[in-house]
């Protein structure tokens, strides 16, 4: 996934003041008629302690405002997601309640908050409820319409996710939704047009609102293999914001891409110790294992065992990261159970490829073929997708088909994990030698 995994980090959406979005007009964002509440940017680098000491700070004077409670929530979701520490979705549940209690009726900004609860704990269908209810009292909400278009992304629901976009660009054009337009677009392949977007609104605002945008599309660029213009704009992020953890990760896979494998250890032990998410756990045991070196990469997969059983006990379903963990690093039979858990809830591109690949590594190819079928349907340029389909080809002995989709799959990000390209290599190798 582009962003972390798995939604731990869907940029949560509360205003970027001057964002560019698609449409051609924008207008700030609806904030607390309080200039001293302080407010919640995701992805901006911000304090988040001092934000939520001062929310807290001002609740201790107005016990009864149920915007700031709502405030509160999103801070605590979002420290969540920097943090990597479940327990303060508790925190946040309690902050939305809190608020609902003050205010039961029309309270479109706490519905928001628990829509950005669920879609971090992975309850895109209960995400998506939230974000409906809080739309129908303010249909403008910008928080409401990101988690909306986030929940609808996350459940594969495409088509939907695509009217939403556009709605809400309509609606509130700004970076939180030109960063999700440029999504829809990179989901389908067209990454011209997603980094076109995303230059867009990185165009206005301050230096620090260019941060996310600007990370977004180093991404793409380094999709293309257009590496220098990557690192330009990445080396714009660290001027402003040195330890913005989104330029990290993305530093980590452009050192990659570029054959600094020793860099990129460093760079995601920087990343893991901020954050350790079983995604960047993961990258950084394969990076690690493609090395040589063996106990410091079980080192890190026991870790990504342990963060996946505290944030299944935190409430946030881990299904999707279980799936792929197990299928390369530990039970096949054990992630096929995850997968289908998980397909069972939502039918998304991601999951597809998933599911797929826990049905390979099982021995199940036949069943396998369909749903990493499904994975490409859209044309997605992950390069994972593309070559578990053509891994799964050639274990049926469909060579040509298999050694297209490695080929693409190869060739589409050069930043992905070393140990995962040099396993598809070793496949498209046995596929040249049967000729």
């Amino acid at each position: 996934m582009r962003r972390s995994l798995i939604v731990l980090g869907i940029g949560l959406a509360l205003a970027i003041s001057g964002g560019i979005g698609v449409a051609t007009t924008s207008e700030p964002p609806a904030a607390s008629t309080d200039p001293s509440v302080a407010r919640v940017v995701p992805d901006s680098g911000q304090d988040l302690t001092a934000t939520i000491a001062a929310l807290q700070d001002t609740l201790r004077r107005l016990p009864e405002d149920d915007a700031s409670w709502a405030n509160l929530s999103l801070a605590y979701v979002e420290q969540a997601r920097v943090t990597g520490l479940a327990t303060y979705y508790d925190k946040a549940d309690e902050a939305a309640a809190r608020s609902l209690s003050i205010e039961p009726d029309e309270n479109f900004s706490a519905l928001g908050a628990r829509g950005a609860i669920a879609a971090a704990r992975h309850d895109f269908a209960g995400a998506l409820d939230d974000a409906d209810q809080a739309l129908a009292i303010n249909p403008r909400d910008l928080t409401a319409l990101a988690v909306r278009v986030d929940a609808l992304t996350e459940l594969g629901r495409y088509a939907d996710q695509l009217r939403a976009v556009r709605a809400a660009d309509r609606l509130r054009p700004s970076t939180t939704i030109a960063t999700r337009y440029a999504y829809a677009y990179e989901l389908r392949g067209d990454l011209d047009r997603a980094g076109d977007v995303l230059q867009g609104a990185a165009a206005s605002g301050s230096l620090a609102d260019k941060a996310y945008p600007l990370t977004l599309r180093a991404d793409i660029l380094r999709k293309q293999g257009r590496l220098q213009a990557a690192g330009r704009d990445l080396a714009t992020v660290r001027q402003v914001l040195p330890t913005y953890l989104p330029a990290l990760v993305s530093s980590a896979r452009l050192q990659t891409a570029r054959g600094d494998l020793e860099g990129a250890v460093a760079t995601w032990q920087s990343v893991v110790a901020q954050q350790p998410l079983p995604e960047y756990l993961t990258e950084l045991g394969e990076l690690l294992q493609h090395l040589g070196r063996a106990d410091e990469a079980e080192a890190q997969f026991a870790v990504v065992r342990t963060t996946i059983e505290l944030l299944n006990a935190g409430g946030v379903g881990t299904d999707l990261e279980t799936a792929l963990f197990e299928a390369d690093h530990g039970s096949p039979a054990r992630a096929v159970e995850q997968a289908r858990a998980e397909w069972a809830r939502r039918t998304s591109v991601h999951v597809a490829d998933a599911l797929a690949w826990a049905l390979h590594r099982a021995g199940r190819n036949a069943e396998a073929l369909p749903i990493a079928r499904a994975a490409t349907r859209l044309g997605t340029p992950e390069a994972r997708f593309w070559i578990h389909r053509g891994t799964i080809e050639a274990a049926l002995g469909m060579t040509a088909e298999a050694r297209t989709h490695l080929q693409r799959g190869l060739a589409t990000d050069p930043g992905m994990s070393p140990w995962q390209r040099e396993e598809a290599r070793s496949t498209l190798t046995s596929l040249t030698v049967r000729r």
